[in-house]
């Protein structure tokens, strides 16, 4: 029968060029303010602003051969760090497993199962939700984001397993990953000669996040509102990525028709309200972290 679904959460790429220099929690609420709260009031008249920020330091890692990703894995590591980004915490690996199957992914499992029964690791079963949009590649034109007549979703499935590293615990090569998360040796096809290949990782990752908002809907739920801003390679430059988010969490994995309907609803209205401001070159923030994500 496989996992229940902890949470369903809805994605929405913004472009970064409407945030300046030096993303902050002013900056944020303004944002919220002129943008945001015209949405939410249709649901919540009473939905306040973002109330916390954090910074953090994120890099996500592949081999030469795109091992991971050509098989619907994502490595990413992540340390909490001081408003300069100067790391405080401990680095904690993530991997996740997102495609559109939600029973293959409800099945699957990455890291051990007795550390996933103790806690060891923090592991979600997710549900991704973003506009429902392709990346056309015309013949000798750049790439482009197009979308539906009619607003829509594309939905599809993650499982996610977190584990903190020790400052002695390496994570630089294939065979690491596997020490970590051995359930990837039943998703990935590598040959024992090649389990030593080295990880690559993508751009350096600042990142500001933006928290504490939250949209009452039916039935007792919430919608938790997330804003994330990156900068690739150094902090305090015009951002390279700004997603917003939000997070509905099931009922022990179930969520009744009418809240599935508000928060689908609610999604539907920020894809029309901020179309203009929606990123129109890409489909995710992870594509453009990647090792292999091209020139800057």
């Amino acid at each position: 029968m496989g996992r229940k679904l902890d949470a369903r959460e809805y994605k929405l790429l913004l472009n970064p060029q409407i945030f300046g220099q030096s993303p902050n929690l002013d900056a944020a609420n303004t944002f919220w303010a002129q943008r945001i709260r015209q949405i939410v009031q249709t649901a919540d008249p009473e939905a306040g602003p973002f109330e916390n920020n954090g910074c953090r330091l994120i890099r996500f890692w592949d081999t030469s051969n795109r091992d991971l990703g050509d098989n619907d894995l994502i490595l990413r590591t992540r340390q909490d760090t001081t408003s300069d980004f100067v790391a405080n915490g401990v680095q904690r690996a993530t991997l996740k497993l997102r495609m559109p199957d939600q029973f293959i992914v409800a099945t699957a499992w990455l890291a051990k199962p007795e550390d996933e029964e103790a806690e060891n690791v923090e592991t979600k079963f997710e549900e991704d939700i973003g506009p429902l949009e392709v990346l056309a590649r015309p013949p000798g034109e750049q790439p482009k984001v197009v979308t539906p007549l009619k607003l829509s979703t594309r939905n599809r499935f993650s499982l996610s397993s977190g584990i903190d590293l020790t400052p002695n615990d390496p994570l630089d090569r294939f065979d690491h990953v596997l020490a970590l998360f051995p359930g990837v040796a039943e998703l990935v096809c590598v040959s024992a000669e090649q389990s030593d290949l080295n990880l690559a990782g993508g751009p350096l990752i600042h990142e500001y996040v933006f928290k504490g908002s939250e949209v009452a809907l039916v039935e007792g739920a919430k919608a938790k509102f997330t804003l994330s801003i990156w900068c690739f390679d150094a902090p305090l430059k015009q951002p390279d990525v700004a997603e917003m988010s939000f997070v509905v969490k099931t009922d022990g994995g179930k969520m009744s028709g009418q809240v599935a309907r508000q928060a689908y609803n609610l999604f539907n209205n920020f894809q029309g309200s901020l179309s203009e401001i929606i990123d129109q070159d890409h489909t995710s923030k992870t594509s453009l972290a990647l090792p292999d994500r091209g020139p800057r």
